[in-house]
């Protein structure tokens, strides 16, 4: 892994970078700095938890002008709090480059808020796609002729919430030779022609075929038909999460487990749709200063926030759209850290969960019982019955003899023939169990020769 300061960086970056930790590279950010220094076009496909905000975040603020007070970049997100994230990350450098302006531009405020101080243009905007075209292509237009570079994040999220007609107004106005960075959790053949659009450059950027960072684990859990509310609580009094996401695709779902949650007094905040913005903002900044161990939310959580150190991902269910489960598992394994992804399901849930197996998610199987959390042999395999006529092993066929010959009697006494029966079954139901035992060992091993693999 390289270093940032191999990258020929300003002596304020590399300064502001290692004021906040960030000394080492990684694989994304080492491959995309450089062409992004010399001005490249380019498209980035990665697993969320990759590094693709600094990946062009540093290059963007390195090459401002800082003394030239016209816009240069703009960043372009498609969500308020993502917005915001980013904004939040650049803010730092701001210290280190005296002159350095940078907006945030989101329907999060009003729009006269949003026009106040743009006399003065500021180097750098990040916004939503609406308020952008708003601010930049409307009567209150600011000059995009001296533009040098845009960027569309998290444009798979783009597409599929409709904005890029809002994008394309903005493109439209920009210098032909702007330098255009797409950065994509996903890129099916619909983005990819969609992207052609802005994109001349030859050069894309795919992280791998694992929708989630290696790190992650996927586990499904068979809850038994339980209420999923209720098998949740049981499973955090389990396995004690250090910082635990839980998720359902419905908000009732979520406000009934969040209040679940909280009347058991376990330390819990909720985010969904049902909040308005002032209460987003409040949760997603009580949540980064670590002051909740869970956090029951709908999907909208599962898309490129950075909340740092969540060691498991539980879905009460699996979403319609099935591209959202990778998101969720996403939220953990960030940054090169572990992270667990526990799937519930039972017996009439289990066509998602077999789509996701289809799809190679590396899943293994347990069983929520009563206090433990147990390791099921079996899974989603098909349950097959022994056959009726079962060949029986010579050691079997021995005991079976053993046990007719001590239920035999030369009187005839009542029910001799039932006492006879369950000592052959006693016999078989040994052998059963021993079976049993055996696969479970099997799978024992296999994960523990798994984990000293992982471990080397």
């Amino acid at each position: 892994m390289g270093k940032f300061s191999a990258f020929n960086l300003k002596k304020q970056t590399i300064g502001c970078l290692a004021k906040q930790g960030l000394v080492d590279a990684s694989p994304i950010q080492e491959t995309i700095i450089p062409r992004a220094l010399r001005g490249e076009s380019l498209i980035c496909q990665s697993p969320t938890g990759s590094g693709k905000t600094h990946a062009y975040l540093v290059p963007i603020i390195d090459r401002v002008d800082e003394n030239l007070p016209r816009l240069q970049s703009v960043i372009v997100c498609p969500s308020r709090e993502l917005a915001r994230q980013v904004y939040e990350f650049a803010r730092p450098f701001q210290k280190y480059y005296q002159h350095l302006k940078i907006r945030l531009l989101t329907s999060e405020a009003e729009k006269s808020d949003n026009l106040s101080g743009l006399s003065q243009a500021p180097q750098i905007v990040i916004g939503t796609p609406g308020r952008l075209k708003d601010l930049l292509s409307g009567e209150y237009a600011l000059d995009l002729h001296g533009v040098k570079s845009l960027v569309l994040d998290e444009a798979d999220m783009l597409m599929e919430l409709g904005y890029f007609n809002d994008i394309d107004a903005v493109y439209s106005l920009m210098p032909k030779e702007v330098q255009v960075m797409v950065f994509s959790a996903t890129l099916d053949e619909g983005l990819r022609e969609k992207l052609s659009h802005y994109v001349s450059s030859d050069f894309i950027f795919e992280g791998g075929k694992d929708q989630t960072a290696p790190q992650v684990k996927h586990h499904l859990v068979d809850i038994k038909h339980k209420d999923p509310v209720e098998a949740v609580k049981n499973f955090l009094v389990i396995r004690n999460p250090y910082l635990c996401l839980v998720f359902s695709s419905r908000k009732e779902e979520v406000r009934r487990a969040y209040d679940a949650l909280k009347e058991a007094d376990f330390s819990v905040t909720m985010f969904s749709g049902d909040l308005d913005q002032r209460q987003r903002r409040q949760v997603i900044r009580l949540i980064k200063e670590n002051r909740y161990q869970i956090i029951v939310s709908s999907d909208l959580l599962s898309r490129g926030i950075d909340i740092d150190d969540v060691s498991d991902v539980v879905s009460l269910d699996l979403p319609g759209d099935l591209e959202y489960y990778y998101h969720r598992a996403g939220r953990t394994g960030r940054f090169g850290k572990s992270g667990d992804s526990w799937v519930f399901y039972d017996s009439d849930h289990e066509e998602k969960a077999k789509a996701l197996l289809q799809q190679g998610v590396p899943f293994d199987y347990y069983e929520l019982k009563a206090g433990s959390l147990v390791i099921d042999p079996v899974g989603l395999a098909p349950k097959t019955k022994l056959k009726k006529k079962k060949a029986f092993s010579p050691e079997e066929q021995r005991e079976v003899k053993i046990a007719k010959a001590k239920s035999h009697t030369d009187k005839v006494k009542p029910a001799y023939k039932k006492k006879m029966r369950w000592e052959v079954e006693r016999v078989k139901n040994k052998y059963r169990r021993k079976a049993i035992q055996k696969s479970v060992n099997r799978t024992l091993h296999r994960k523990a020769a798994e984990q000293k693999k992982e471990t080397k």
